[in-house]
């Protein structure tokens, strides 16, 4: 298998990286918004699947380049896990944007699979090279330029799509492994306490 070392800005495309939506104050939940806005809350099962408990806004003075598309790749830029999750409209319904929190990077699908490359930047290569160029200490953050250079190396496009479907399986088993834990954990509790109060 021939596999090419490159960087991030090599494979993007359109806006490239571009920063999620700044809000000026606190999100607050608008039942009759027309756009769902991600936020930190909403990445789950270990940031690689995106809730279904995003807060509504409305959709007035926000323009169309914010909404997501399928194949964008969230990034969360602040705090110290800085995974990455694929944006698809198949798994979120309605039209979706990302909070200032996340980098929404656009990859050029002839180039490389977006799937293949949230599964690779969340790999421990990658992980290492952006704790190494972490700046803050309260809050750390990752720059737009170490989000640009992050180091990738790039089978060809059918290579890319095995490891991805192969990727997101291990993922599905990992997170079936922890609700079976949960709730054995909650079945096991339950019989003690009824054990309990049958004294």
């Amino acid at each position: 298998m021939q596999v090419k070392n490159t960087t991030l800005k090599r494979i993007l495309q359109g806006e490239g990286i571009s920063s999620g939506y700044s809000f000026r104050g606190k999100i607050e939940d608008d039942p009759n918004g027309k756009l769902k806005v991600i936020q930190l809350k909403d990445l789950i099962n270990d940031y690689s699947a995106i809730g279904e408990e995003c807060y509504k806004v409305s959709a007035e003075g926000i323009k169309e380049k914010y909404i997501l598309k399928d194949g964008d790749i969230l990034f969360i830029s602040k705090g110290q896990n800085n995974n990455a999750v694929t944006f698809s409209s198949n798994n979120t319904q309605g039209l979706h944007i990302a909070s200032s929190a996340l980098f929404v990077i656009n990859i050029n699908p002839e180039k490389a699979n977006p799937y293949y490359i949230t599964w690779y930047i969340n790999q421990l290569p990658v992980q290492n090279y952006i704790k190494q160029n972490l700046t803050g200490t309260y809050t750390p953050t990752v720059n737009r330029k170490v989000v640009e250079n992050i180091p990738l190396q790039l089978p060809n496009l059918e290579e890319q799509s095995k490891i991805a479907a192969l990727g997101g399986l291990a993922i599905q088993e990992k997170n079936l492994h922890t609700q079976i834990k949960e709730l054995r954990e909650q079945l096991i509790n339950n019989q003690l306490l009824n054990h309990i109060n049958n004294k």
